[in-house]
């Protein structure tokens, strides 16, 4: 199956802009990478519930206050609990881009879900984003309690996309903090897991597919700053574990990073770990932003996550 139509007439007009960018020198950096990426929500993702109860707090890590948003699809019930990790290639993403799908996450899934708004490269650099997102993981429930929100245990769920996805990752392969936050199941949404850059999938969508193999690795260069061994800090080259969290992986068939994806989901099934995988067809990178232009395959994504939690 070929690109579907009206992403494909996307990617068409991004190539032609880019061709007029170059003519002018443009020059990428963290603000236009960010505004880049909020455009895309904005524009091509708005079918969401804009009652979904939502509620802002902070978790300190050191001094610097991480902020979170809670969102609670039904206040009259205890329900399960889910962090999501935002993508964003670890330079951009946010709680507020993220607001309209998660949003919908939290509905469909019917999860209270706390979505961190950790730092950001070039300014903080690896490990500060997940170290945030630890902080925030470690205080979740404090935060319920404090604010009296009814859930149904303290198992937790770890959601994230793309870079978000890195992030959850790198978190499992931290076997300590996995069992004592009782993180017991890891959805990955087209997750970059390999910084090495090398899977074949990596140059065969290498251009032209809404995630260039060049911007991933700016991201990584912005990111990775001391030097660090791209292969050790790459959660597909970490340690699997039989007492890892039961794992849903999604791919994109158009998508740079779609072989790592399924290269993960293999290592978690050899260790005898329950996982799941799901191929989506016809679309790219970072569709769940795109909604309006995949509404079929992202209604099914949301559907098939749901499934998955509620096993």
């Amino acid at each position: 199956m070929a690109v579907l139509p009206k992403i494909q007439g996307l990617l068409d007009q991004l190539a032609a802009i880019k061709i007029k960018l170059a003519e002018v020198g443009f020059k990428q950096n963290q603000t236009n990478t960010r505004e880049g990426l909020a455009n895309l929500t904005r524009i091509y993702m708005t079918d969401f519930d804009p009652t979904v109860f939502a509620v802002d707090d902070v978790v300190y890590n050191g001094r610097y206050p991480v902020p979170v948003r809670i969102y609670i699809p039904d206040l009259s019930q205890p329900l399960p609990v889910a962090a999501f990790i935002h993508g964003g290639g670890h330079m951009c993403g946010s709680i507020t881009v993220y607001d309209n799908i998660v949003r919908k996450l939290a509905k469909t899934t019917n999860h209270i879900i706390v979505s961190i708004d950790y730092r950001l490269a070039p300014e903080f650099p690896y490990p500060t984003g997940i170290e945030d997102s630890k902080v925030a993981i470690r205080g979740i429930f404090s935060i319920l309690n404090e604010r009296k929100v009814k859930y149904r245990d303290r198992k937790l769920t770890i959601i994230g996309d793309s870079g978000g996805g890195a992030v959850c990752a790198s978190i499992v392969m931290d076997k300590e903090f996995v069992a004592v936050e009782q993180i017991t199941k890891q959805v990955l949404i087209y997750p970059s897991l390999d910084y090495t850059l090398t899977s074949p999938s990596m140059d065969k969508f290498a251009e032209g597919y809404l995630l260039d193999k060049a911007k991933v690795a700016w991201y990584f260069d912005n990111y990775l700053q001391n030097g660090e061994d791209r292969k050790s800090v790459s959660p597909l080259y970490g340690e699997f574990y039989s007492a890892m969290p039961a794992t849903m992986v999604i791919t994109a068939a158009y998508d740079p990073l779609q072989d790592e994806g399924a290269a993960y989901y293999s290592n978690v099934v050899n260790i005898g770990v329950n996982a799941e995988l799901m191929k989506v067809d016809g679309v790219v990178h970072a569709y769940l932003m795109l909604e309006n232009l995949c509404t079929e395959e992202c209604n099914k994504t949301y559907q098939e996550i749901t499934k998955f939690l509620n096993q």
